[in-house]
């Protein structure tokens, strides 16, 4: 993690909008045919409601406090940029963020999402449009049962 400070506290993992720890979760991803190789991914979690809107707060906050900064890949420095964005009233709380990656002369824009619902947390993240597609029917779908 190179140029945020508020990054390096956390792991890598995080700091490139990866899975989040929580005790208990599920993650699953579609790939969607096409020119675009799109992917978007589901990850649901289930905590207590203050573990996980501290949880997803403090990670959110860290990555959008810095707008631009770098990680290190190997030998291959990525160029990541945030940008906080506007994310449905569908929970009790809702998050979300634009992430865009560049090396070598090529840029991906990822979205993430998440909204928490009481002890539950989807997190939908990939292509900005098949997150805005896919998200109701996550979030619907996770708190009917």
């Amino acid at each position: 993690m190179i140029g945020c400070p508020a990054l390096a506290k956390l792991s890598g993992q995080a700091a490139v909008g990866s899975s989040l720890e929580f005790p208990r979760s599920a993650k699953v991803s579609f790939t969607y045919a096409g020119s675009s190789g799109s992917e978007v991914s589901e990850e649901l979690y289930s905590d207590t409601p203050a573990k996980l809107s501290t949880g997803v707060t403090r990670i959110f906050n860290a990555m959008t406090s810095c707008p631009t900064y770098q990680v290190s890949v190997g030998s291959t420095l990525i160029d990541m940029h945030t940008q906080t964005t506007s994310a449905p009233r569908l929970g009790d709380e809702h998050w979300s963020q634009l992430l865009t990656y560049s090396a070598g002369g090529r840029r991906s824009v990822a979205k993430q999402t998440a909204i928490r619902t009481g002890a539950i947390l989807v997190v939908v993240s990939g292509s900005p449009a098949l997150v805005d597609a896919h998200l109701a029917a996550a979030v619907r779908t996770a708190f009917a049962h």
